[in-house]
């Protein structure tokens, strides 16, 4: 089995069972060709609450207060939802920067 290391970063850690504060680390094993978004989303089911806020329920994108991070760079530059992540890839769950 391959697996990465989905890191949960501060306020979102309390969805997870954490105290909102920090970061924890969740193991996740995958198959080889699984997508950045299967791979993410059947770790978030385990936590409804933190499903919730990743997932914006009617586009069933990213929600607005959710960022990734893959193996260091931002959704977008390196990865997409639909790359196939690679054994040891880190993932970030980070609060969006919301400017305040």
């Amino acid at each position: 089995k391959q697996q990465v290391q989905i890191e949960v970063f501060a306020w979102l850690t309390r969805y997870v069972g954490g105290d909102g504060g920090g970061r924890m680390f969740i193991t996740e094993e995958f198959a080889a060709g699984e997508s950045l978004q299967t791979v993410v989303r059947r770790m978030t089911r385990r936590f409804p609450d933190l499903d919730h806020v990743l997932w914006d329920v009617e586009s069933g994108q990213i929600g607005a207060s959710v960022e990734i991070i893959v193996n260091d760079a931002f959704l977008g530059i390196t990865h997409t939802l639909d790359s196939e992540l690679q054994d040891g890839d880190m993932i970030t769950l980070l609060p969006a920067w919301d400017g305040g």
